[in-house]
């Protein structure tokens, strides 16, 4: 029987380099001999060809991402959760469960952050829908880094670099208030999890080589 794969999670705020950290994650992972999937919620999981592993999950991310579908709160919560059930069923627990590394950027706890803390919406209600829905190790990671940016400046501009919203209407694109209650949850919920917080300012190459050495480091201290 396969050694149980690795499950790493960066988590934070837009434009904190969350899903190009996970890249260069997956690429050191790759080059240490492991098989590894990717996975940025709400989107499909994809493995190293790029193929897309759960069609559903990329068809409710497009939902999600269209502004001009107005919903509810409580709505984004079931659509995320949805997107998280189906991309663990059918792709993140399976390769977990054959040895491969699955690094992924966001998990439940963007929901708690961006519905809860940003939209509104009860946490406790949040936390019994995700607890119903998924196993434990996915609430548990192995390794889960909370990437801070402190520089609402260099956000902005981070954002500007992207060019266009690909839609009218995305998280990115709501007002200063609704982003700072963001940052305030990322911070709350480190303290309340006990999740690491690494600075998103520094190069993301050098944001990922500090993650690299805390996950090896981990690896070196369970396996003692």
């Amino acid at each position: 029987m396969s050694e149980r794969g690795e499950y790493i999670i960066t988590e934070g705020t837009d434009a904190t380099g969350k899903s190009t950290v996970a890249d260069a994650l997956a690429r050191k992972a790759r080059k240490a001999g492991h098989e590894v999937i990717r996975v940025d919620e709400p989107d499909s999981a994809f493995n190293k060809e790029g193929e897309v592993l759960v069609p559903i999950a990329s068809e409710l991310r497009r939902i999600i991402k269209n502004g001009d579908l107005g919903r509810t709160a409580l709505t984004n919560v079931l659509l995320f959760s949805a997107s998280r059930l189906e991309n663990w069923e059918q792709a993140v627990k399976p390769a977990l469960e054959r040895g491969a590394w699955v690094i992924g950027a966001r998990n439940w706890l963007s929901t708690l952050v961006y519905q809860g803390y940003g939209e509104g919406f009860d946490l406790n209600t949040i936390r019994d829908i995700t607890r119903s829905t998924m196993d434990d190790e996915y609430l548990r990671p192995d390794h889960l880094f909370i990437l801070d940016l402190e520089d609402e400046d260099e956000r902005t501009r981070r954002l500007n670099d992207r060019g266009p919203l690909e839609t009218p209407d995305t998280f990115e694109s709501r007002g200063d208030d609704f982003q700072l209650s963001l940052r305030q949850g990322y911070r709350t919920i480190s303290k309340d999890y006990g999740i690491q917080i690494v600075s998103a300012i520094p190069p993301k190459k050098n944001v990922a080589n500090t993650i690299w050495k805390q996950i090896n480091k981990d690896i070196s201290e369970r396996a003692n």
